[in-house]
């Protein structure tokens, strides 16, 4: 056995460049086979994340612009709907209070449905990112 080891060694000795030159590749393989490639999170910059680990924070990005969006678009309408109630009002036209506040509820109750039900795709998106 130790006459093994003193081969090893003198070969080591005389070939030092070639097994410094194997350790390398080995360890660069290792490197290029094991790690992922990492940058920063547009979320949370301290934090290093992965190709795949970046495509969910777009996408919770994509569905939380696109809930803020569907919420300005509610207030848009319902703005709308209390220009055209003010119009009709200044025309000397009489307004039905009853029906002014029915279809103002509508809008707002339609917004509700629509936020809660953007609210519940994030959250599932969100536990289903989790658990992977």
């Amino acid at each position: 056995m130790q006459k093994l080891i003193d081969k090893i060694k003198e070969a080591l000795r005389h070939n030092q460049a070639l097994a410094v030159a194997v350790v390398i590749c080995i360890a660069l393989g290792i490197y290029l086979v094991g790690c992922d490639s990492q940058v920063t999170s547009p979320i949370n910059p301290p934090k290093k994340v992965t190709r795949v680990e970046l495509t969910a924070e777009m996408e919770y990005l994509a569905t939380r612009l696109e809930v803020a969006f569907e919420d300005l678009d509610r207030q848009d309408i319902f703005k709308q709907k209390l220009f055209e109630i003010g119009l009709v009002a200044a025309q000397g036209g009489t307004v039905d209070p009853i029906g002014a506040g029915v279809t103002l509820l509508g809008i707002l109750g339609i917004g509700a449905v629509v936020d809660n039900r953007k609210k519940d795709s994030i959250i599932k998106t969100l536990q289903n990112k989790e658990t992977v």
